[in-house]
């Protein structure tokens, strides 16, 4: 084989790439390093073993497909099914309710050094390609995508822009499409105007879930990777 010829040629699929839109959603437990340094291992398996469950459990509830656990975090797929084309308000769903039983479980830690417990979640939809590749075939199908990749970023987003869900335009407008006129569950969601993340030529509308328990920090602090700029969405939220 020439150096010539094309990569793909060479690569041994398990399962042909498959395209898909759907909507992605990354997972991620706050102060994890804190919380490996302050507690003994046997309490930081078991926050990981309640908190892969909580996860699991609530992703499996609306219908959405688990890809990896990576740590303390993970990464999860919401696609259209036969029956149902909501798989973004479904992803909006699924990650309140994230949210809601990650609060309960704080409140059972009893651990005085221990921060509490929370997480931050980033999500976006767009186009997707899966496969399994053979030389990986026992980590599971690959999955990668501009959704993806917008997703991981906006999760490490979330601390600086004051939030807990911090979500792209695409999957808010969405699920302004798949609601219709009753839009009432999008109305906590605030546009913060376009957001330049790492790896990406060109910005990203991103809007972001009200809350009074999290600071909206100084935007004196944003770096190149988060650059907000005023800008009018379609969807409206009271702030």
């Amino acid at each position: 084989m020439t150096s010539t010829e094309p990569r793909a040629n060479i690569i041994s699929y398990l399962e042909a790439p498959r395209h898909r839109h759907m909507a992605v959603m990354f997972v991620d437990l706050d102060h994890f390093m804190r919380i490996c340094i302050d507690d003994p291992p046997e309490a930081v398996f078991g926050l990981l073993s309640d908190f892969q469950r909580v996860v699991t459990d609530l992703v499996s509830r609306f219908r959405g497909e688990l890809n990896s656990y990576q740590g303390d975090g993970v990464l999860a797929t919401f696609a259209d099914v036969a029956d149902r084309a909501d798989c973004a308000t479904r992803t909006l769903r699924c990650a309140r309710k994230i949210l809601e039983q990650i609060r309960a479980l704080s409140l059972d830690r009893t651990h005085a050094r221990s921060p509490s417990v929370s997480v931050s979640i980033g999500m976006q939809y767009g186009q997707t390609w899966t496969s399994t590749i053979n030389t990986s075939r026992r980590f599971g199908p690959t999955l990668i995508g501009d959704a993806v990749n917008v997703a991981a970023r906006l999760e490490k987003q979330t601390q600086t822009l004051g939030a807990k869900i911090v979500v792209g335009d695409d999957l808010i407008q969405r699920a302004w499409f798949e609601s219709g006129a009753n839009a009432s569950e999008l109305a906590q969601f605030v546009n913060v105007g376009p957001l330049f993340v790492r790896g990406r030529r060109t910005p990203v509308d991103v809007w972001k879930l009200q809350s009074d328990e999290v600071p909206l920090e100084n935007t004196a602090t944003f770096n190149v990777d988060t650059d907000i700029r005023p800008h009018l969405g379609r969807v409206s939220a009271q702030s």
